[in-house]
């Protein structure tokens, strides 16, 4: 599928782009979309992309040209049919055909852009790595275009939308503390991560100190509870869960915790029901789900079961 990125005023000519910025913007382009296909796999954009994933990325450079004042470069890239995992944001099978490694590169722009789209479909890392696409801009009067021509909708930013991502930042929850219950299935050495999976079959990627590291790996294909921080995503999904222990798993522990622990507002989870085509939760339905609402004593009893 084709793709435009429309270099608007570009201050170095019609239908020219110096070699080095070209570069600089291949491999943030790319970056960009390898963090957004992560996140979708993982729930979390700063894990090892395993290799096998790696020629799903590719994208194609095929035409440059000029109009007007500006450079346009036609860039292909193939959708993701084959790919040998299933991806959480892809619920039917139709809707994996269409998406490409740019379609998401477009997709994190505007969800970062936009006030209205679901900022759980962006996370700390990603966010990151679209601040650091300020760079690529020489001028205050510059401005990128990304576009597939009208197939989904396009995305139009400056340096100055660009900085008004830092506001991003403000929207994710604050960390908080929490158990979780999961079978170990994935462990990355070189981070130092490791992936639960939960009854409900959902992964949640765990940062492991270096010192309980090992004595983790004795436990790979176990299920087992963890303790630590909860981070979050701006729509305030889980991102990540920062352990501080961690024991074997007994039924009582996997009844209570074997689920992902969420931060949503009562707003934010009403927003993500109605995005979903479900009617908004009674606020019955919304408080006093746990985690989040417990006391300091309950969750200090929670931590007890641990060594039971």
């Amino acid at each position: 599928m084709n793709y435009d990125i429309k270099l608007i005023n570009n201050y170095e000519g019609k239908g020219r782009i110096e070699l080095d910025r070209m570069e600089f913007l291949a491999r943030h382009i790319k970056s960009i979309a390898k963090k957004a296909l992560l996140l979708q796999l993982y729930g979390y954009s700063k894990v090892s992309m395993p290799k096998k994933l790696n020629k799903y990325l590719q994208m194609f450079l095929t035409q440059a040209a000029g109009i007007d004042d500006s450079t346009v470069l036609t860039v292909d890239a193939d959708n993701f049919q084959n790919i040998p995992v299933q991806l959480d944001l892809f619920k039917e099978k139709q809707a994996l055909n269409t998406i490409t490694p740019m379609a998401l590169v477009i997709k994190s722009f505007s969800v970062a852009l936009s006030e209205e789209d679901d900022k759980n479909m962006i996370d700390e890392p990603l966010i990151d790595e679209l601040l650091r696409f300020k760079k690529f801009f020489q001028t205050d009067t510059e401005k990128v275009l990304l576009s597939n021509r009208s197939t989904i909708p396009e995305i139009e930013f400056s340096k100055k939308e660009i900085d008004k991502m830092e506001s991003l930042f403000k929207k994710i929850p604050q960390p908080q503390k929490t158990v979780v219950a999961g079978v170990v299935d994935e462990m990355k050495f070189t981070r130092e991560q490791v992936i639960l999976t939960t009854t409900d079959n959902k992964k949640i990627i765990v940062l492991v100190p270096k010192n309980l590291f090992q004595d983790l790996k004795e436990f790979f294909g176990q299920e087992i509870a963890i303790t630590g921080i909860a981070h979050f995503k701006p729509g305030g999904q889980l991102s990540y869960v920062k352990m501080e222990s961690f024991a074997e798993s007994n039924e009582k522990l996997k009844a209570m915790f074997s689920k992902k622990p969420h931060r949503m507002s009562m707003q934010q989870q009403i927003a993500l029901q109605l995005r979903q085509g479900k009617k908004a939760n009674p606020i019955d339905d919304i408080f006093g789900k746990w985690p989040g609402n417990e006391t300091d004593e309950e969750f200090e009893q929670m931590l007890k079961a641990l060594r039971q």
